[in-house]
């Protein structure tokens, strides 16, 4: 279905399409909560706590289970693997001891991914801002008794160490899109948020020197807005890494320029979705 839409459909066509889509979903979600809202309160708070739905993160190499308290969890995050099956390749390739940060690591599949195929041997550092889907990714590290081989921040990362505001686009667990400082999403488009949050940032530099965290040495850079700004405080982090996963568009020449000139050159870029210039292009350290 997804091959005929865009064999006959224009980019300006699929994004109205998309924008119907998310639209009906809206609204039928509003009338499942008009219906929801007929239920006594108290039977509500019981099945609210009580009621816990498991599904398993499409990864056929090793039982992972997530959490599941959206529709975004349950048709978008457990299938995380199928989604960007490259990046699941990547971090099979890592070795023994090596350090791997997730930041941006949402409810925390890949990092989970990186946990159990390494069966702890690859310490995993997730961090995550949103407080929506820091709850979903510690609930996932629990739910798989991964707590030994991940650690999981509740912080931004940006150019400096500061407080700022996380601008949230929604309020669904597994949701993405949000932005730290400026409201503004890969795009460049900017957005009205539903909700700002005053945050802690750290610089990656900052954060290791302060608290002695472990240096990485692959990291994966998913943040939908600030990339760059966060590479610009990662300074001695760079110097030292050695591969970088990191969504990249077409004409974000300034971001590409920022890596290659660190010492790295692009080593595979895979298209995400159909008519985006979005790619995640992993980059590995030029040899001295």
């Amino acid at each position: 279905m997804k091959k005929f839409i865009k064999k006959f459909t224009t980019q300006q066509q699929r994004r109205k399409l998309s924008l119907f889509y998310q639209s009906t979903t809206r609204k039928m979600d509003a009338l499942s909560g008009k219906f929801v809202n007929l239920i006594p309160s108290g039977t509500r708070v019981f099945l609210k706590t009580h009621l816990s739905i498991h599904k398993p993160l499409d990864y056929a190499k090793e039982k992972i289970l997530i959490d599941v308290s959206s529709g975004i969890e349950k048709s978008i995050r457990t299938r995380s693997c199928a989604k960007e099956p490259e990046t699941v390749q990547w971090i099979e390739t890592f070795q023994k001891g090596d350090v791997f940060w997730d930041i941006g690591a949402n409810i925390g599949a890949y990092s989970l991914v990186a946990a159990k195929y390494h069966h702890g041997q690859v310490p995993v550092v997730a961090i995550e801002p949103s407080f929506l889907n820091f709850s979903q990714l510690c609930k996932n590290i629990a739910l798989n008794q991964c707590d030994d081989s991940i650690t999981p921040f509740n912080i931004a990362l940006s150019k400096k160490t500061q407080i700022g505001k996380f601008n949230y686009q929604n309020f669904d667990m597994g949701g993405a899109e949000h932005a730290f400082g400026e409201a503004v999403d890969h795009h460049d488009q900017a957005f009205k948020p539903v909700f700002k949050q005053n945050l802690m940032s750290f610089k990656i530099d900052d954060l290791i020197d302060v608290f002695a965290l472990p240096m990485p040495d692959h990291i994966k850079l998913d943040v939908d807005s600030i990339e760059l700004e966060i590479l610009k405080g990662a300074e001695k982090v760079l110097s030292q890494l050695q591969s970088l996963l990191v969504e990249i568009g077409d004409d974000d020449k300034e971001l590409f320029s920022y890596i290659v000139t660190a010492g790295f050159k692009l080593d595979q870029k895979f298209p995400i979705g159909h008519g985006s210039n979005l790619a995640n292009c992993i980059f590995v350290k030029e040899p001295i």
